[in-house]
């Protein structure tokens, strides 16, 4: 599958996901994760969902990071790439114009390390490598952080394979589902 077939695929499934169906499975996606071996970390970068596009909710994860007084960062596009803002209880946040939520601070700050990424997506294969909506703003903001973990979460299971994978695009470490926390490769779920 290429990565235009999964974008569209998997735009389509998810649009076919009832609010309900939303809440109920990015909470069980959460509880997968707040179970496994992968909440030691001291500093997260999360992404804030698109409602639009039915993204996976990050809230039951911001909430929970905050109350275990974890550093949690998230990001505003600006002239093509990612600026980071430290997000607390306090960042007052307004969407633009693709929808995505991101901070109304206008100073941004360097992350200097980070040790986990809540990565968005739309599709992933079984080997890690994973297609958003393909301006590659996270894979050249992970390209800088090699060594952090890097964490998909996905309402569905993963495709054999994403044959147009490109040398700057950047493998997933572990994949987060309703149904499971697993590394890679994993196998065919």
């Amino acid at each position: 599958m290429t990565k235009k077939q999964a974008r569209e695929h998997f735009l389509r499934k998810r649009q076919e996901l009832s609010d309900n169906e939303i809440e109920i499975s990015s909470l069980r996606i959460f509880n997968q994760w707040k179970n496994s071996a992968l909440t030691h970390f001291d500093s997260y970068h999360i992404f804030l969902p698109i409602k639009e596009k039915k993204e996976v909710l990050t809230s039951f994860f911001i909430e929970f990071l905050w109350m275990h007084h974890k550093k949690v960062y998230c990001s505003k596009v600006h002239k093509g790439i990612l600026l980071h803002y430290e997000f607390t209880p306090q960042t007052q946040l307004k969407e633009n114009s693709w929808g995505i939520p991101e901070p109304t601070d206008p100073e941004n700050v360097t992350i200097k390390n980070i040790d986990c990424v809540f990565v968005p997506l739309l599709a992933y294969d079984v080997s890690g490598n994973r297609t958003g909506y393909g301006k590659g703003y996270y894979d050249r903001f992970l390209a800088d952080f090699p060594d952090c973990k890097k964490i998909g979460l996905s309402f569905f299971n993963p495709v054999v394979q994403i044959e147009d994978i490109a040398t700057w695009d950047v493998p997933l470490d572990y994949i987060i589902t309703p149904d499971y926390c697993s590394g890679f490769p994993i196998e065919e779920k």
